[in-house]
């Protein structure tokens, strides 16, 4: 599991939104090869729908792998995401 920090200067909205489409295009090619099991936006709170970062269940094999996924992005490239974690998980329930 991958969490995703954007940046938050008063532009950070803007260039996610500008670059959402190609993100999402290569959300779906991942989806379709099997490396993206899951994957959203963390928002503000319950009520906003203001984005502020990502939330991504990714299947690799190492850390490496995971970065260099993220590092290809457009959300990366056009710094959206500013920093992020990966925790390990072993999946009990769900896509195996």
């Amino acid at each position: 599991m991958v969490v995703l920090h954007d940046y938050t200067d008063s532009e950070a909205l803007n260039r996610r939104l500008s670059v959402r489409d190609q993100h999402l295009q290569g959300a779906l090619k991942a989806e379709s090869e099997g490396n993206l099991l899951v994957g959203g936006a963390i928002l503000d709170n319950h009520e906003s729908s203001k984005m502020k970062g990502s939330v991504l269940l990714l299947a690799a094999k190492s850390v490496e792998e995971i970065d260099e996924m993220i590092i290809q992005d457009p959300y990366y490239k056009a710094k959206v995401w500013e920093k992020w974690e990966v925790y390990p998980i072993k999946c009990a329930i769900g896509p195996k």
